[in-house]
């Protein structure tokens, strides 16, 4: 089945579920927040959505970094 993530096609198994795509690409639930289709997700909720073809995931990363003292 094909989705889009951060835009790009690409192919995953049918009847999967967010949690199982993030643990499939090794993503950490700690570093990630998921959109799909333009709507933040909880994150509790990963496991019971199940994907649909063409839907649009958006992976939005936590980073640290920065300047300690920065003004």
């Amino acid at each position: 089945m094909q989705i889009f993530i951060n835009g790009k096609k690409e192919e995953i198994e049918d009847d999967m579920s967010i949690s199982k795509l993030l643990k499939a690409k090794k993503i950490r639930l700690e570093v990630v927040t998921v959109e799909l289709n333009d709507k933040i997700i909880e994150k509790g909720k990963y496991s019971e959505i199940v994907l649909k073809p063409e839907d649009r995931l958006e992976f939005v990363y936590y980073m640290g970094g920065g300047e300690e003292n920065a003004k």
